[in-house]
């Protein structure tokens, strides 16, 4: 949670500016495991550069976005998509150590009409070449955004509160196994809103 001190420069500051995707405060950006990523906004970012630049990486990208995962969660999907032909997968969550817990995945719609069926064919193809896709993702993602690609799960976290789902319903959504995060997110987010007063 953010220093109270902070909370109130926020206050009086008028808020988070948002410049490409990522929300700053006093010129400079959030940090700390939220990267402060609007989802709308890095959402049409990445759709533009994969329709501009139609790098396979933004498939990825995508998927990661839309499911709220993580990015080897969404390099399994897309492995899934790719070999199943499904447009819903589930794939083990990554992070429940000794446990079979999955997860849905869905594939996005962007990726199931004819131009996003040829997006996502190349990006099967690139995948099965690739020894560690997880750290080419990241590696990617980082030099061409600008951000870490855990960002884009919070930015989903972020979105999905800001339409009043239920902490609980996004832990299940993201393969959250403790509240502690998405609540501690929540109660950031309450706070805030009652530093703005009312409406």
């Amino acid at each position: 949670m953010l220093p109270f001190k902070l909370l109130l420069i926020k206050k009086v500051t008028g808020g988070w500016r948002v410049t490409n995707g990522t929300r700053e405060l006093n010129g400079g950006p959030k940090r700390g495991w939220d990267a402060g990523l609007e989802y709308n906004d890095t959402y049409q970012r990445i759709l533009l550069h994969l329709n501009k630049k139609r790098k396979p990486q933004d498939v990825i990208l995508l998927i990661q976005l839309r499911n709220g995962s993580r990015v080897g969660e969404a390099v399994d999907a897309l492995k899934e998509f790719c070999e199943s032909g499904k447009i819903e997968v589930y794939i083990r969550v990554e992070k429940h150590r000794n446990s079979n817990d999955q997860r849905l995945m869905m594939l996005p719609e962007e990726l199931r009409t004819s131009q996003g069926k040829i997006l996502l064919q190349s990006a099967c193809s690139w995948i099965s070449g690739i020894e560690n896709p997880k750290a080419a993702i990241k590696t990617y993602c980082k030099r061409t955004y600008g951000f870490n690609t855990h960002g884009l799960r919070y930015a989903f976290v972020t979105y999905m509160l800001g339409k009043g789902v239920n902490p609980s319903i996004i832990a299940k959504i993201t393969g959250h196994k403790n509240l502690s995060y998405i609540l501690h997110y929540t109660e950031l987010k309450t706070a805030e809103d009652l530093l703005r007063g009312p409406p």
